[in-house]
């Protein structure tokens, strides 16, 4: 009997304790690391080049670089050629009217692939197995990366209109090799951020390595950065403060010729030839410990077929055909309904665009301020909306106009984008004095701003207001734009007696009773009944004791008493305590 008390007390003081350690004995511990998994891979096992994955940018035409790009994979002479397995691209001394530079004389010959629009990758691993075959001087092979967004071929009218480097057109370069400095490559960046830096990673046999089949490849997330040659580390870089690289990058391989860093070309030099095995992308997994990323490498899953594996997949069952982000959520390219209706009453807003008010005359929505950015008028849902295109920024003017704005609370302005990253908003009187509003952009939704207009009073004159400018990048869709004050009209759109904001039902019929929701009232059903009388409560009964009482305590602590001793069996890292 006091025995059976001990372990009574023992197991209601630890009872909690208990519980736990048996809840570990039912869950496996988490992998400690993430396996890969392919997403994408070009393995170069057909007999010529997949265009499907690949386009030969023949009109490229940088660096100071003395070769023509072509698409040529056939004849003597071809600049590429797929056949065992990897894929050969043959820079050749040779005198040609580049068709993809107006037909200017040129006398070297090259090829130059990109999978722009193709395969795009956001943060996962990427990796190509390659070898050079020539160390004379004057090559300049490459395999690098280019956001998706840049202003070269193929152009798809995706906002594909950025100029590099800047944002949605960085580089990062994983290998970068010339021969008149053989002995180490190039990891580099280019961007406006200053992200990252150039490392060149040595070879330790010198030049001669790159004879010989090496892998490179980057471990990218959103923060972190790191290049790989033979799967150790050369370079790693921290990114958490990089305006870049948060966004779909493609692949890019070719051979260029002399330039600003291939140098000098020895005239013993004929043909260079850099041979791929293999391209491939992969995403972090946790149904494996596969630590590289090549044709070995078990393959996603992706069921919707949306260039999105499975794992990472945020949104299944996409539609067929539709974009996705890295995330595999469908986005679209303009908005698909109408701004929200403003319910400002009109007897107390200047407005410069709205179909919901009567607009101020003399307004120009392009004046020519040397601005990069295209701005058109769009129909959405039968609404007129403001488009700025590769926007840098863009003013508003109605300097014949002026406006006294002093009397109002805010700034009203609704937008929609599918890329921008910055918006800031500009209120402007003569002087020019200004100031701005930085706006946290969010995405893929109409967002509807009120900008008090306080943020301006200490330097913007608000009783001589004569221009906006908005300042930002990518594709914005504007509307709305109004000036008002925080009280909001008191609309009532189907005169049921209950305001727009407060109906839960709108367009109820005039005369309709309604309850104050503003839904109808059913005066045609039957009253309730009369409730059912309550039934009586049995008297309780008063607790028997029992030497048991207990027992099943005793039997959760011997439970967790098990639990632990084959845990220190199996798992004998983990370590348990019941002080």
């Amino acid at each position: 009997m006091g025995n059976t008390n001990t372990v009574s007390q023992l197991a209601k003081k630890h009872m909690k304790k208990a519980a736990a350690v048996a809840a570990l004995c039912l869950f496996p511990l988490a992998q400690s690391q993430a396996g890969w998994e392919v997403s994408w891979i070009e393995r170069f096992d057909g007999e010529s080049v997949n265009w499907n994955n690949w386009t030969a940018q023949i009109q490229a035409n940088y660096n100071n670089e003395i070769q023509c790009y072509t698409d040529n994979e056939t004849g003597e002479n071809r600049n590429f050629e797929v056949s065992d397995g990897t894929l050969k691209i043959t820079a050749r001394r040779q005198n040609i009217s580049c068709p993809g530079q107006n037909g200017r004389s040129r006398n070297w010959t090259s090829g130059r692939i990109n999978s722009k629009d193709k395969a795009e990758f956001l943060y996962g691993r990427l990796e190509a197995r390659i070898r050079f075959s020539e160390l004379k001087g004057g090559t300049w092979p490459a395999f690098w990366m280019l956001e998706n967004r840049i202003a070269e071929d193929p152009f798809k009218g995706d906002n594909d209109n950025v100029n590099w480097p800047n944002p949605g057109a960085g580089e990062i370069d994983v290998w970068e090799w010339y021969a008149n400095s053989g002995d180490r490559y190039i990891t580099n960046f280019f961007n406006t951020g200053n992200c990252g830096s150039e490392v060149r990673a040595p070879y330790s046999g010198g030049a001669n390595d790159v004879l010989s089949f090496h892998t490179y490849g980057i471990e990218w997330t959103a923060d972190d950065i790191k290049f790989f040659m033979d799967d150790n580390i050369v370079a790693q870089h921290n990114l958490s403060n990089c305006s870049q690289y948060k966004e779909p990058m493609f692949a890019l391989l070719n051979v260029a010729i002399g330039g600003s860093l291939g140098g000098t070309v020895d005239p013993q030099l004929n043909t260079a030839t850099m041979e791929v095995d293999y391209v491939a992308h992969c995403v972090a997994t946790d149904a494996n410990e596969w630590q590289q990323c090549n044709e070995s490498t078990p393959v996603a899953l992706d069921d919707d077929n949306d260039g999105v594996s499975n794992g990472r997949d945020q949104c299944p069952n996409t539609p067929p055909n539709a974009q996705v982000d890295a995330s595999g959520c469908q986005f679209f390219t303009e908005p698909q309904e109408a701004s929200p209706m403003p319910i400002n009453a009109q007897n107390e807003v200047i407005s410069l665009f709205s179909d919901s008010y009567q607009n101020i005359d003399s307004v120009d929505f392009n004046p020519n301020w040397g601005q990069a950015t295209t701005v058109t008028q769009e129909q959405i849902r039968d609404n007129n909306v403001l488009k700025y295109t590769a926007l840098n920024y863009q003013g508003t003017d109605f300097a014949n106009n002026k406006q006294d704005v002093s009397s109002f609370d805010n700034f009203y302005l609704d937008y929609w984008t599918q890329d921008s990253t910055s918006l800031k908003v500009f209120v402007i009187s003569p002087g020019p004095r200004e100031t701005f509003f930085e706006v946290d952009v969010k995405q893929q939704s109409w967002q509807t701003l009120a900008i008090p207009l306080s943020t301006y009073a200490n330097i913007v004159d608000l009783t001589d207001v004569f221009q906006l400018k908005i300042e930002g990048n990518g594709t914005v869709f504007l509307d709305n734009m109004f000036f008002g004050n925080t009280t909001e009209a008191a609309v009532d759109s189907d005169g049921d007696g209950v305001l727009d904001a407060d109906d839960q039902c709108p367009g109820t019929s005039a005369g309709t009773e309604v309850d104050s929701s503003g839904c109808v009232v059913d005066t045609s059903a039957p009253a309730p009944p009369d409730p059912a009388p309550a039934p009586q409560e049995p008297v309780a009964e008063p607790p028997v004791e029992s030497e048991s009482s207990g027992g099943s305590l005793h039997i959760l602590f011997l439970i967790g008493v098990l639990c632990i001793t084959a845990g220190r069996r199996s798992m004998g890292r983990i370590k348990l305590s019941l002080k």
